[in-house]
């Protein structure tokens, strides 16, 4: 057998993958003249005709491939049906153009905010935050009368044109890398096929600050498609992906002004020469791989959001809710890969909800999503401008106060979640309390409020207000008096802010077993407690509130070698001499002590309990021959745990389908078939008879008997 023509493959050389659906014979773009009738399809079009201004229109008809074919799903038919998509959303309606083919090089970018690596984007309030943070908001027009109706464009402040392409880059690269496994990196499958789904957009008006504005087309759903098509189209690196991106849709990024007609011009030159190689390329057998990248990625099928009604027919005050609610509708998560990402965005929805409904004021929905420096807080609600009380707004006006409960609401219904306990509540808030830090590394923060917070019982069932005035110290100071005076309101706000700060500075963390030391250390505890259990104790003693405000005082210095102070949180005899509750700690070089460590703070928090499980810990380690070494979690520990925890999970999970049966329109259906719940049903009992094998039920002991017979004598003989 001649085997010579085999020399020359390579199995380990990269090559694209294999072809499954050729690429669709492309058409070059119409010219200009004949998008004029799907133009005014548009402009005559009931529900979007006072939706979208001209320009507008002129970016919706501008990328599309068939012009006719977009004329006739954004027309009323003969029957005076309205062909226009209807999607119902929060507070009312957005209306599509149905599914029609776009040009990718043609007004067309990715969302350049809002994106899926949401949790790591800066806010206002954090000082390493560059300029403004970019926000979507409802473009207004004024018809020169002081009216401003709402149009279906969204609008977004930039810099120049150079921090557009900035913002569009740093999106393409974010995205990409904020899935490690890169599962949704669709580059392989449009080699292969195209874009099968369409992707929904929206338009965005960008307004720069020389005063002028272009608009163009970004993707809400199928951000991750758009990016996929950029890097399938120049070879899957993502960087030159952005970069031509950049090149072909907004062109020369130091332009002053929109791009002339002439450039226009040359735009729709390009794509016809790319459509016309490809054309001559699908002539080829086999086809080249330039002919697969660009006949698959020239044009890819979307619809496009051109109408937004609220219920009462008037135009939607806040696109931005809709947008935000659609989304949130077509993914069950709309950040696969980040919890935070969607805690995050589902916290700026609540939030919009709320301000809507009256909950939060104007002043405080700015600082609420970050959207205003940290002088803010003291111009709009004044309080101390330092970025502690950001976090601290946050808690306020989630957990403090009549609104507590119309808000805790607001949370179950954008999470879905049954019962409202402190680690729901925190884990979903979690993201946008620490917002003003993220600049910071907060993962560890981030897991204490997952485990619960700063969410203690005074914080959460009590009202509380937050102190104002302009010196965080002094604030902090007279917050201190009143909680040494046993006001509940000030002790709240001191349990907030000390612990807030405590967590930042890694003195609370999240409660783990193998934090379970017997010496001071870093990342160990004497004792386990969660978060809100060392909160609870501290702001139950003198010593404790002390310790919180002197962790406060020092944290609002944004000096990390100055150390909160330690104080005594009992009374009685130390080293012969007595000591009250709040006095300070003294060593023997007669300096106070300073909170070095986790430990630190656990230990002063609850000496006596400390003294008791250190001396327990010792015992164990002795009798396991470890010494002074990590005491191991026992195995029928470790499977308590996890027993509690599934239980758990599973009762949460149960309510939530008992109430949403009572409410969906499937009813009982939800739990899903009558076979499945027989067979957790069966489980469950599986798990209870599993049960019989613990403990039994103490019997009284003989004395209490007999004494509770006697009893029933007397009483007896009392009725005779």
């Amino acid at each position: 057998m001649n085997t010579a023509s085999v020399g020359d493959f390579d199995p380990d050389e990269p090559t694209i993958p294999p072809l499954t659906r050729r690429p669709d014979e492309p058409k070059a773009p119409e010219p200009v003249t004949r998008l004029r009738s799907a133009w005014k399809a548009l402009a005559t079009n009931p529900l979007c005709k006072d939706a979208l201004d001209d320009e507008a229109r002129n970016a919706v008809t501008f990328g599309a491939v068939d012009p006719a074919h977009l004329k006739a799903l954004a027309s009323v038919n003969n029957d005076g049906v309205n062909l226009l998509m209807r999607k119902p959303v929060a507070g009312g309606a957005l209306y599509l153009v149905g599914p029609h083919r776009r040009y990718l090089d043609l007004f067309m970018l990715p969302d350049i905010i809002n994106g899926r690596w949401g949790d790591t984007i800066l806010t206002a309030m954090d000082p390493k935050a560059d300029g403004l943070p970019p926000a979507y908001s409802t473009l207004h027009f004024d018809d020169g009368t002081g009216t401003h109706r709402p149009l279906t464009i969204l609008t977004i402040h930039m810099r120049d044109r150079r921090a557009l392409a900035e913002a569009v880059y740093d999106s393409m690269v974010s995205t990409y890398e904020a899935d490690a496994g890169r599962r949704n990196v669709y580059t392989d499958s449009i080699l292969q096929e195209g874009v099968k789904e369409p992707l929904t957009l929206f338009m965005v008006r960008v307004q720069f600050d020389d005063e002028t504005h272009e608009t163009y087309l970004v993707a809400g759903d199928g951000n991750s498609r758009l990016i996929s098509l950029w890097l399938a189209r120049t070879g899957g690196d993502i960087h030159e992906a952005a970069r031509a991106c950049v090149a072909a849709v907004i062109g020369s990024v130091d332009r002053k002004s929109p791009r002339s007609a002439a450039e226009l011009r040359r735009a729709r030159h390009a794509v016809a020469t790319m459509a016309e190689r490809v054309r001559a390329g699908l002539e080829e057998d086999p086809l080249t791989e330039k002919t697969r990248r660009e006949g698959h990625t020239l044009s890819f099928p979307a619809m496009v959001v051109v109408g937004a009604m609220d219920d009462t027919g008037a135009s939607m005050a806040d696109l931005v809710i809709g947008r935000d609610d659609l989304l949130s509708n077509l993914h069950t998560r709309v950040t696969p890969w980040s919890d935070t990402a969607q805690n995050s965005q589902g916290m700026q929805r609540v939030y919009r909800n709320a301000r809507t409904a009256g909950l939060v004021s104007d002043n405080e929905y700015k600082i609420l999503t970050g959207t205003a420096r940290v002088d803010a807080l003291h111009t709009f609600l004044g309080l101390p401008p330092h970025r502690l009380w950001a976090s601290a707004i946050h808690q306020q006006v989630l957990l403090a106060g009549p609104r507590a409960v119309k808000m805790t609401e607001l949370l179950r219904q954008e999470f879905g979640f049954g019962r409202a306990d402190r680690q729901v509540v925190g884990k979903r808030t979690g993201a946008l309390i620490l917002s003003p830090y993220r600049s910071d590394t907060i993962d560890q923060a981030l897991r204490a409020f997952d485990n619960g917070g700063t969410i203690t019982d005074t914080v959460w069932k009590h009202s509380w207000h937050l102190t104002q005035g302009s010196d965080p110290v002094e604030v902090l100071d007279e917050i201190l008096a009143k909680a040494l005076a046993d006001d509940p309101a000030a002790t709240a706000e001191l349990t907030v802010l000390g612990g807030t700060a405590a967590i930042l500075r890694g003195l609370i963390t999240r409660d783990r077993g193998s934090k379970l030391g017997v010496k001071a250390e870093p990342l160990k505890t004497p004792y386990r407690a969660t978060p809100t259990r060392i909160l609870t104790l501290l702001a139950s003693t003198l010593g404790g509130r002390k310790m919180l405000h002197s962790i406060a005082c020092a944290h609002v210095t944004d000096n990390r070698a100055v150390k909160g102070k330690a104080f005594h949180t009992r009374a009685g005899q130390l080293d012969g001499r007595t000591v009250a509750d709040g006095d300070p700690v003294i060593d023997k070089a007669r300096a106070q002590v300073s909170i070095q460590y986790e430990w630190d703070l656990a230990w002063y928090a609850d000496t006596e309990l400390a003294e008791e499980t250190v001396a327990a810990t010792r015992k164990e380690l002795a009798a396991a021959g470890k010494e002074d070494g990590e005491l191991p979690i026992a195995a029928h520990i470790k499977e308590q745990r996890n027993l509690d925890s599934a239980l758990t999970s599973a009762t949460r999970a149960a309510h939530a389908l008992a109430e949403l049966s009572q409410s969906d329109p499937q009813g009982p259906m939800v739990f899903g078939s009558w076979e499945a719940v027989s067979e957790w049903k069966q489980r469950l009992r599986g798990v209870e008879e599993l049960l019989e094998y613990g403990p039994k039920k103490p019997l009284k002991p003989l004395a209490d008997a007999m004494t509770a017979v006697l009893n029933r004598s007397d009483e007896d003989g009392e009725d005779d």
